[in-house]
């Protein structure tokens, strides 16, 4: 089975029966239990249970012969969920459950939400030493608990209709996803072809003194009328290579694909972390400054 899908609200809410919890940042994923042990699926199908063998006494916790929770596998540093921290092979990870679709021979996919819920907090043993926690949610208010998160760093929150049924595999607006987004200001240094478009994404850099370190590539948010500008303001700031003043430079391969520009400020991206390592997650091009003066 896959798992469901949330779409997207730019702003939190507030409403009535609809449930708000914290959106973690970590893997999903779909806990297959058994009386023959315990299965852990990833969203695109592949085994987890050999990257995070810690969470095989999940299979204790849970009070059912049969029963198929949907979650995330998160990882805390310092008290906060860290994704980068999961990816570099962390210990301490959990699975934080937010559903129920299976129990005992019987699927639950047009169980109302709610009353999933309500089996969930019944079915499994929380607490104590099993690596699993319960993602607790409010009802109706959506605002206070964004507030509450993106004091804390946390990645967002989802919206869930309280009466929703569970489909597999599919994004709907019964469920949407809130998330928390910083916002930055960047130099462009470079633009990369994708398939079938000359400009599919810019190289994003943050100046540091006289040097331009790189911080990722921006493809999100760029359609076909953004192409046509940018290349219009681009191209005559064409360079046959990197300036000196670039650091941080890309693989080779990555490297060969790129047409470096002398550096122009203005891109205007959200995102919602800089990595540990310098790098931005999920940037979105919101604008770029001064495009028509060029």
């Amino acid at each position: 089975m896959s798992p469901m899908l949330a779409g997207r609200a730019e702003a939190p809410f507030d409403a009535e029966g609809w449930l708000f919890e914290v959106k973690w940042d970590g893997y999903r994923c779909l806990a297959y239990i058994s009386s023959q042990g315990i299965y852990l699926d990833s969203r695109n199908g592949k085994p987890l249970l050999p990257k995070f063998p810690e969470l095989e006494p999940i299979r204790n916790a849970v009070k059912a012969s049969e029963a198929l929770l949907d979650g995330e596998v998160v990882a805390f540093r310092a008290g906060k969920v860290d994704f980068s921290y999961l990816r570099s092979g962390a210990s301490g990870v959990a699975l934080a459950v937010f559903d129920l679709l299976w129990l005992d021979g019987k699927p639950l996919l047009e169980v109302p939400l709610l009353e999933r819920r309500e089996r969930l907090r019944d079915v499994v043993a929380w607490g104590g030493e099993h690596p699993l926690f319960l993602s607790e949610a409010v009802e109706g208010q959506g605002k206070a608990l964004y507030e509450w998160a993106c004091r804390r760093g946390l990645e967002g929150i989802m919206a869930k209709r309280a009466d929703s049924l569970y489909l597999p595999g599919r994004r709907s607006d019964c469920w949407l996803k809130i998330k928390n987004l910083r916002e930055g200001r960047f130099w462009v240094v470079g633009f990369a072809p994708s398939p079938g478009r000359r400009l599919g994404s810019l190289v994003l850099a943050q100046k540091e003194g006289e040097a331009y370190r790189i911080v990722g590539r921006v493809s999100s948010g760029l359609d076909v009328d953004w192409e046509r500008r940018l290349l219009a303001a681009l191209c005559p700031l064409a360079v046959p290579a990197p300036p000196d003043s670039v650091e941080g430079l890309p693989t080779k391969r990555e490297t060969r694909l790129i047409q470096w520009v002398k550096p122009f400020f203005g891109a205007s991206v959200s995102y919602t972390e800089m990595t540990p390592y310098g790098r931005l997650r999920h940037p979105v091009l919101r604008e770029v400054l001064d495009l028509d003066d060029k």
